[in-house]
C-alpha cells in the first residue's frame, strides 16, 4: 500500500501543556477513515495537522499526497466557477442564484461541490453532512464511493460513517486509537473492551478482597500470639516449658512475616478501574402539567406560507399524547417553520390548554453567571437533585465538574447544558429542531436515552435516520405541501 500521510511523535501544546499527542499514525492510499470523539477532543485539530494548516510543536508529518480540505466553517465562493460539475449541482438541487441568497443547506452543498471539483488524491472533510437533508447526504455518499484516493473525515452521522468508513480513528484525551471497520464495528469493539474491563475489575476486586481478608486473619493470629507471649513472660515459666514459649514466638514471627508478604502482594496488584456506568434516567410524571387531551397538538386546514413560497396547503394532523413525533423532509420544505408555528400558537393550530413547551436551542452565547452548573439547573427545575445529577452524568459531566461556574463553560459543555436545561424545565411538550447538529456521538446517544425515557410529548426534526429510528414513535414527512404519515 502506498503511503498517504504519516504522523510521528506529534505534540500540540498550549502554554506548557500537551493537549494533543500522537506516537505514530498512518494513512494509506484508498483508506476510508472516519474520525470520532467527543466535542473539544481534537478532531478538527487532527485534520488541520494533516492538511498543513496547523504546525505541531513537536514531531514530523510526512505527506506523500496533496489534500483538499472541506472545513466545517467557511463560506462558499462568491461566484459559481466554470469548472463545477453542473450535473452534480443539479442533483444536489442547488439553485442557480447568487451565492448570498442561498440557504445554509444550499451553501453547504455548494461548498461540497466546489471541494469535490478541486480533485486531489487526498480529501479531508470536517462534518460535511451538517445542514444537509437525507437526500443530499445519500448523494454525497454515492459521490464519495467513487472517489479514488485517501478519504479522512470527521462526522457525527452514524449512517455516513457506516456507509463509507473502513477504519475509525477515535480521538480521546488528546490520544488517537485506530479501529478496523465502520462505526458499527467500532461500537462492537468498544463494547467488547467494556465487558473485558468489567471482568478484569471483578477479578481484581475478588483477589484484592481475598488478600485483605487473609492479611487480616494473619494479623489477628499474630496479635493473639503476642498477647499470650506477654502473659507467659509475666508468669514463672519452668525450664521444661521454655521451649514451648520460644516455639510460639517463632510462629508469631512467621505470621507477621506472612502479613508483610500479603501486604506487599496487595501493593503489587495492577490496579483495574471500574468501567463508567451511566445512571438510569427515570423522569417522574409531573402532575402539575398533566394533559388529559389525547391529542394535545392538532391542526385542520393549515396553510403555511413563507415569503412567496407555500409550504403547507390545507394540511391536517393530530399528534398523540406522550408520543415522539419525527417531522422529516428535504431542506426548505418547511419543517422548522412548522415547529415555530406550533410553538407560537399561530392560527390553525389547536393546542390543549395545559400544553407547556420546552425547546432545545444550542447556546450560542457565553453564560455570565458565576453560579455552578448544578445550581444553574436546580434553579430552573422542579426535579430532584438526584435526577439532575443523573442527567449530567449521562451527558459526560463528572460529579466534580458540577461545581464549575457556568461562565467558564466551553462551547461543547454549554451545548450539553442546553440539552439538560431542555429536559429539566417544567414542561410537557418538547420541541427540538435538528438537535443532533453540532453534538458528538456520545451526546447523541445520551439525547436518545433521555427522549426514550421522557414521559411527555416530543416534536422533533432530524436528518439522522438512526436518531429517528431510535426515538420516533410516529414519523411524518413534509412532501408536496402536505404532512404525510409514513
Amino acid at each position: 500500500m502506498e503511503l498517504a500521510v504519516k504522523l510521528t511523535d506529534i505534540a500540540v501544546t498550549f502554554g506548557n501543556k500537551d493537549i494533543f499527542t500522537i506516537d505514530n499514525l498512518t494513512a494509506y492510499q484508498q483508506d476510508r477513515i472516519g474520525i470520532v470523539g467527543k466535542n473539544g477532543q481534537g478532531k478538527t485539530t487532527l485534520l488541520n495537522l494533516i492538511a498543513g494548516t496547523l504546525q505541531p510543536d513537536r514531531g514530523t508529518i510526512q505527506r506523500e499526497t496533496d489534500f483538499t480540505y472541506f472545513a466545517q466553517i467557511a463560506t462558499a465562493a462568491e461566484e459559481y466557477p466554470e469548472y463545477l460539475d453542473n450535473e452534480l449541482l443539479g442533483r444536489m438541487k442547488i439553485p442557480a442564484n447568487s451565492v448570498e441568497t442561498l440557504s445554509g443547506g444550499e451553501a453547504s452543498k455548494l461548498r461540497l461541490v466546489q471541494t469535490l471539483a478541486d480533485y486531489q488524491l487526498g480529501l479531508l472533510l470536517d462534518e460535511p453532512t451538517t445542514h444537509l437533508d437525507r437526500r443530499s447526504i445519500d448523494l454525497l455518499i454515492e459521490e464519495l464511493r467513487y472517489y479514488y484516493g485517501t478519504l479522512i473525515f470527521v462526522s457525527h452521522d452514524r449512517a455516513f460513517l457506516n456507509q463509507l468508513a473502513t477504519k475509525i480513528w477515535e480521538v480521546d484525551e488528546g490520544q488517537v486509537r485506530e479501529f478496523t471497520g465502520n462505526y458499527d464495528d467500532y461500537q462492537q469493539q468498544k463494547e467488547e473492551e467494556r465487558l473485558a474491563q468489567e471482568n478484569a475489575f471483578a477479578r481484581y476486586e475478588k483477589e484484592k478482597t481475598r488478600l485483605q481478608v487473609s492479611a487480616q486473619k494473619k494479623k489477628e493470629q499474630a496479635e493473639k500470639m503476642a498477647q499470650v507471649s506477654d502473659k507467659k513472660k509475666k508468669q514463672n515459666i519452668r525450664p521444661s516449658r521454655l521451649s514451648a514459649s520460644k516455639q510460639k514466638d517463632t510462629v508469631q514471627k512467621a505470621a507477621q512475616k506472612t502479613v508483610k508478604t500479603i501486604e506487599k502482594r496487595l501493593e503489587q496488584l495492577d490496579t483495574v478501574t471500574k468501567s463508567i456506568q451511566q445512571r438510569k434516567i427515570n423522569f417522574p410524571a409531573a402532575t402539575t402539567f398533566s394533559i388529559h387531551n389525547k391529542f394535545p397538538v392538532m391542526a385542520e386546514n393549515l396553510t403555511l406560507i413563507r415569503g412567496n413560497k407555500k409550504l403547507l396547503d390545507n394540511a391536517d394532523f393530530q399528534f398523540p399524547l406522550g408520543k415522539k413525533i419525527a417531522i422529516t423532509g428535504g431542506n426548505g420544505t418547511g419543517k422548522t417553520t412548522l415547529l415555530n408555528y406550533i410553538y407560537n400558537k399561530q392560527p390553525g393550530i389547536t393546542l390543549s390548554p395545559k400544553v407547556v413547551f420546552s425547546t432545545y436551542q444550542q447556546m450560542d452565547y457565553q453564560l455570565q453567571e458565576e453560579e455552578s452548573i448544578l445550581s444553574f439547573l436546580m434553579k430552573r427545575t422542579e426535579y430532584s437533585e438526584h435526577l439532575v445529577r443523573s442527567l449530567l452524568n449521562n451527558l459526560g459531566f463528572t460529579q466534580q465538574e458540577l461545581s464549575k461556574p457556568v461562565n467558564r463553560l466551553s462551547g461543547g459543555e454549554a451545548t450539553r447544558i442546553s440539552i439538560a436545561l431542555t429536559f429539566v424545565k417544567p414542561a410537557n411538550v418538547l420541541i427540538l429542531d435538528e438537535p443532533t447538529n453540532f453534538i458528538d456521538l456520545s451526546t447523541i446517544a445520551a439525547l436518545e436515552h433521555f427522549l426514550q425515557s421522557y414521559p411527555g410529548t416530543v416534536l422533533f426534526t432530524s436528518h439522522d435516520p438512526y436518531f429517528v429510528a431510535n426515538v420516533a414513535d410516529e414519523i411524518y414527512e413534509v412532501r408536496n405541501q402536505q404532512l404525510l404519515k409514513k
